[in-house]
């Protein structure tokens, strides 16, 4: 059985405008524990949903992998895990934007895509929704 993390990073129950005194500490102490996955997009896309912060919503957490389908770039990869946190699509941030901005930024991409991840395990469990819990657990 997998042992998640409980350590804080700083962003559960944080709201944007508690953040914008220091994002770039936070997103610093993100990238430490961060791996970084290649998908090469083709005609069956990336092959996963996202489930993120509904428009307007004031909570930094950030969009997560919601399913990794079985066709597509991210199965073949093989390391993109259900509850995983999106921190960067092509080095820009996914951290506070809804699911319709990370949609958006990732239907845009084409070929090469760099994705700067946050694996499930490592999120710590305060702050996260009963379904990010249970698609962490799944995925361990």
């Amino acid at each position: 059985e997998a042992v998640v993390s409980t350590q804080s990073t700083g962003l559960e129950d944080m709201t944007i405008e508690s953040i914008s005194s220091n994002p770039t500490s936070i997103m610093e102490e993100l990238l430490e524990k961060a791996v970084t996955i290649v998908l090469h997009k083709k005609e069956d896309g990336l092959g996963f949903s996202l489930l993120g912060q509904p428009d307007g919503s004031r909570i930094v957490q950030g969009v997560s992998v919601k399913t990794v389908l079985q066709v597509g770039a991210a199965s073949v990869e093989g390391r993109l895990k259900p509850g995983d946190l999106i921190l960067m699509v092509n080095g820009r941030s996914m951290v506070g934007v809804t699911q319709n901005k990370a949609l958006s930024v990732i239907r845009k991409c084409a070929g090469e895509v760099v994705l700067t991840v946050l694996p499930g395990k490592l999120r710590p469990q305060t702050g996260l929704t009963s379904t990010e819990r249970a698609l962490i657990q799944q995925s361990s």
